[in-house]
């Protein structure tokens, strides 16, 4: 049985220029082989919330993103890695590649940060940075 913590998720986000920061809740798993933290962001433009699962190793996170779009993503320093995003109109073979990678996480939280470029067809759609400050929800 996984040993699951109640977090708080500092999301913070870079895209172009573009910045964007939440607290959100989540519940960080930590199971034989690493971690997994689930968290939902705020809702989208047309008022879909997205839930997010990371599944997290020592040099490897992989993200499942269920919303208005489903998008799964695996990022490996130096890496470029297939994923896939279904969109309103068909599916799409996208890549990530990775340029800075660190995970930096224990039972009461922790940071994970990532750089990477978002790749479709060959051609960067969109370059990220993102930070995630989890800490332990205190009981009490």
């Amino acid at each position: 049985m996984p040993d699951k913590r109640s977090v708080t998720v500092g999301f913070h986000s870079r895209q172009e220029g573009e910045a964007q920061r939440f607290d959100l809740q989540g519940e960080l798993y930590r199971l034989q082989t690493g971690w997994t933290l689930v968290y939902r962001e705020p809702p989208d433009e047309n008022g879909v919330e997205s839930a997010n699962t990371l599944f997290i190793h020592p040099r490897e996170l992989r993200l499942r993103r269920r919303g208005s779009i489903f998008v799964e993503l695996s990022f490996r320093q130096g890496e470029s890695l297939p994923g896939r995003m279904e969109t309103p109109y068909g599916p799409q073979e996208v890549n990530a590649s990775t340029s800075d990678l660190v995970i930096d996480i224990s039972e009461s939280g922790g940071v994970i940060e990532w750089k990477y470029d978002l790749l479709m067809q060959d051609q960067t759609v969109g370059s990220f940075h993102i930070r995630l400050d989890i800490r332990e929800v205190q009981a009490g």
